[in-house]
């Protein structure tokens, strides 16, 4: 017996390779990150870190972590333009088909113009303008702290639990 034999201890040394086994991880990193946003709007009583657009993040963030649209500035750069994209539509037009689209299709080209596309952020101009939020605060919270919050939490859990790349952790070493 070798010294690891001593006591409990559990520790994953490499991400998992069976495509069921890489769902389930990815489903237990998304299911924490929404419930600790969740748990801050509850706690708070208010909306400062959860919105729709969020739910979709998880899909890349903890199910395609390699992805470029998954990286951190795309995360929270990408929810903050479409954001901000969104409360200039909310303040200067009605929610009407016409300039729901014209909102969305703002963000994108200025996602795409900065390099900082993530395709969950393009319901945030919906989400704003449906919702009437016409405040910059909106922008600050939920949506660049609850962005920030699943970059944080990514980073931990991949680095810790999932043990697959993502951003700087967990790069594959080269030969």
């Amino acid at each position: 017996m070798s010294d690891d034999s001593k006591g409990i201890y559990f520790r994953i040394q490499q991400p998992a390779k069976q495509p069921w086994m890489i769902a389930f991880v990815a489903a237990i990193g998304a299911a924490i990150c929404i419930a600790l946003l969740a748990f801050i709007d509850q706690t708070a009583k208010g909306d400062y870190a959860l919105i729709a657009p969020f739910g979709a993040t998880m899909v890349l963030v903890f199910g395609l972590p390699q992805s470029p649209l998954a990286q951190p500035p795309n995360v929270v750069f990408g929810h903050l333009t479409t954001a901000i994209v969104g409360i200039i539509f909310a303040n200067i037009f009605p929610p009407e088909y016409w300039a729901l689209g014209l909102a969305v299709g703002t963000g994108i080209f200025f996602m795409m113009i900065f390099k900082f596309t993530h395709p969950p952020a393009g319901g945030n101009p919906i989400l704003i303008m449906l919702g009437g939020h016409t405040s910059f605060a909106f922008a600050l919270y939920p949506v660049l702290l609850g962005s920030c919050l699943i970059v944080i939490i990514a980073l931990i859990y991949h680095g810790l639990v999932s043990r697959a790349e993502y951003a700087w952790v967990n790069k594959a070493k080269k030969e």
